[in-house]
């Protein structure tokens, strides 16, 4: 028979189990390995139920993409039936007293006709359904073109046509100066469902939220858009963040062109820009925000995306407001960036300051302090070696800017180009040998043949002009250390 004391020696499994007693310590233990237990159990149902959740998600993604091509084909089957003996049935010739009368020109005249001509040519193309099937849809215009009702028959030809369209084959549509009704919209933002892999929407003056709305169709209805561009005025910050927060949630879009969409005044530019890098998990590679009227009143979210070394290549900044500052920040973000291939700042608001806190990132300036503010130093050899020879930079004036990694392709080739250069500098000033000596240190005597063979290296390499000849940096070193024309001791 199992006694009171047998039943707290179970309980108790600590020392205190020989004394029949359970001590607060023994209830503690006992407390601390349920949590443990409860805790495992906890984490093993959040592991479950996350992957549950991803499960659902891929799911609803699936299904998503069913409805979409349910869509498809249901338009596709609509279409098909109502034309089962095609013809292009919108007017061939519009009567040019119809634009005449609306106060248009000749120019406007000629390029309207031109677009017209244009649209039933793509359609033909698209209805023949040949090896010819067009696999670019560009609807361009010289001058804005504004909407026209009588348009409408020829923007459902080509409607139609989009729809009947293969998925799987790459499309590009683009329009430019082309101005779209809200109808004319809805008609291509769903025949271009699951059709296109790059869209250009550029200076369509469209109305009111028409523009973003149509943006916000095509980028959802597309999942496989690889490069998206938005060329036209935003009328709000929340339009702004709208798209911004579609883009980002798209999970294939790598080249992206925003510019134009902020005017003057507005201070979304800036908003758009920290929306679009502040999200780790997009990985863009090209990113054109021109012309957005962009100040960062200080902020370094910028500058702390490039110092994070993503996988962007290209990124153009040109007609925004950066000032000094902001290129300070970036020339110390560019230190450790060795992806970024071009950034384009032209027509912002620097000074010559700025454009030397650039070269202190590319050429290896060497910034100091002053009291009167900031001052740089011609490059070191180390400074040289240790700056960004990846990144070429446009500005404003060009002609300082060429010098910023313009002139070679590759990163190496920047870097010796930097090194020759430095040489023929110091050489010219007549200082060579105390830079050297300053850099190397040691036995310049014994290390001077190396440098002269890698002198040599690097000129046939770049093809250097003449006047930068090795020879000529040769008899420089000479004037300064005669003692390379003596013999070694040994010899003598």
């Amino acid at each position: 028979m199992e006694t009171k004391g047998s039943k707290k020696r179970r309980l108790d499994e600590g020392p205190s189990a020989a004394n029949g007693l359970v001590t607060m310590e023994d209830v503690q233990r006992l407390i601390d390995r349920e949590q443990a237990s409860m805790r495992h159990q906890v984490d093993a149902l959040a592991k479950a139920n996350a992957a549950l959740k991803t499960q659902v998600d891929e799911l609803k993604l699936e299904t998503e993409d069913l409805r979409r091509r349910c869509s498809v084909n249901a338009r596709s089957v609509q279409v098909l039936t109502k034309d089962v003996k095609w013809t292009y049935s919108a007017p061939a010739d519009i009567p040019r007293s119809h634009w005449l009368n609306q106060g248009h020109g000749d120019q406007y005249i000629a390029e309207m006709t031109k677009l017209v001509k244009g649209i039933k040519k793509i359609t033909e193309k698209l209805r023949d359904g040949t090896v010819n099937d067009p696999t670019s849809i560009y609807l361009k215009s010289e001058v804005p073109l504004a909407h026209d009702d009588i348009l409408l028959p020829h923007w459902s030809e080509l409607s139609d046509a989009i729809q009947l369209r293969e998925e799987g084959v790459p499309l590009t549509f683009a329009m430019m100066n082309v101005q779209v009704n809200g109808s004319v919209k809805d008609m291509l933002s769903q025949s271009l469902m699951l059709k296109c892999h790059r869209v250009e929407l550029v200076r369509n003056r469209f109305n009111a939220q028409d523009g973003v709305d149509f943006a916000v169709q095509v980028l959802q209805s597309n999942p496989q858009i690889l490069k998206f561009g938005f060329n036209n005025t935003i009328e709000s910050e929340e339009s702004a963040d709208r798209l911004c927060r579609v883009i980002l949630a798209h999970p294939n879009i790598q080249r992206l062109s925003l510019a134009g969409c902020c005017n003057e005044g507005a201070s979304f530019g800036h908003s758009m820009l920290k929306t679009l890098v502040s999200s780790p998990a997009k990985k863009f590679v090209k990113l054109y925000l021109g012309g957005n009227h962009i100040r960062t009143n200080g902020c370094s979210i910028l500058p702390d995306y490039i110092a994070s070394n993503p996988p962007l290549e290209v990124l153009t900044l040109e007609y925004n407001h950066l000032v000094d500052n902001d290129l300070r920040m970036i020339s110390i973000a560019l230190k450790t960036n060795d992806r970024l291939v071009n950034l384009e700042l032209r027509r912002n608001d620097y000074t010559a300051i700025g454009i030397m806190w650039l070269e202190v990132a590319v050429r290896g300036l060497r910034p100091i302090q002053t009291a009167s503010g900031d001052s740089f130093l011609d490059q070191s050899f180390e400074s040289a070696f240790d700056c960004n020879h990846t990144c070429r930079i446009r500005g404003t004036p060009e002609s300082i800017f060429k010098e910023l990694n313009m002139n070679c392709s590759l990163p190496l080739e920047n870097k010796l180009r930097k090194l020759y250069d430095l040489i023929e500098m110091h050489s010219l000033r007549g200082d060579l040998v105390k830079e050297l000596q300053r850099s190397v240190g040691g036995d310049l005597n014994s290390l001077m043949p190396f440098v002269l063979e890698r002198i040599e290296a690097i000129h046939l390499r770049l093809q250097t002009p003449l006047r930068y000849s090795p020879l000529s940096i040769l008899l420089g070193l000479l004037r300064d250390m005669p003692e390379l024309l003596e013999k070694p001791k040994d010899d003598r």
